[in-house]
């Protein structure tokens, strides 16, 4: 059975692509040509071989590492993409899951105040599609676990929607709407519930 996220950090327990990707990008800056293979990883990590080797051929797809010919392959980092462990697929295509939750939260925190369609608006690109309900539900759910308050209330009659002001803003990974109607705080690991404010 899968943990929840924050289970799993309440045990210690990380996201093994983002160990992973710690430690090529230390890896890559301590050797003066940059240059690691994944036993360097596995050893320091101390992750499983298969797990490390399985999101070293998505990074090398994606273009974020290149191999030698070599056997076994010396690896390079090729592209930076940060401190974020890059989500990518075996065919070196990106992982979209969860952008939309990104990109509305990055909109919350760009934003003075705002209602749930400006969050819409400002949330979708030509690669993530977020729709008015979307923001909305996440809006409802952020304002009841205390992380939005309302500036102005919404007014039907008027056709005037409720105006938010983030207040509780812990970090640039988004907050998770977890189905035990909480939300977890990757930035915290706090667990948030309903009327927490």
């Amino acid at each position: 059975m899968r943990k929840r996220v924050d289970t799993m950090q309440k045990e210690g327990m990380t996201n093994p692509r983002q160990t992973i990707w710690t430690a090529i990008r230390d890896l890559a800056g301590e050797d003066l040509a940059g240059q690691f293979t994944v036993t360097d990883i596995v050893d320091r990590t101390g992750v499983h071989r298969k797990t490390a080797s399985d999101y070293f051929a998505c990074l090398v797809a994606a273009e974020y590492l290149t191999a030698t010919a070599d056997t076994p392959p010396v690896f390079v980092l090729r592209k930076d993409g940060g401190v974020h462990a890059p989500r990518v697929r075996r065919d070196g295509s990106a992982v979209t899951q969860g952008a939309g939750a990104l990109n509305m939260w990055r909109s919350m925190r760009g934003l003075a105040q705002f209602s749930y369609r400006d969050i819409a608006l400002h949330s979708t690109t030509p690669t993530v599609s977020v729709n008015e309900e979307t923001a909305k539900s996440f809006c409802a759910m952020l304002l009841a676990t205390g992380f939005l308050r309302v500036v102005q209330k919404a007014d039907p009659a008027k056709a005037r929607l409720a105006i938010y002001r983030l207040i509780r803003n812990d970090g640039p990974k988004p907050p998770q709407i977890q189905r035990v109607k909480q939300v977890f705080d990757p930035n915290t690991g706090k667990v948030y519930q309903r009327g927490a404010n």
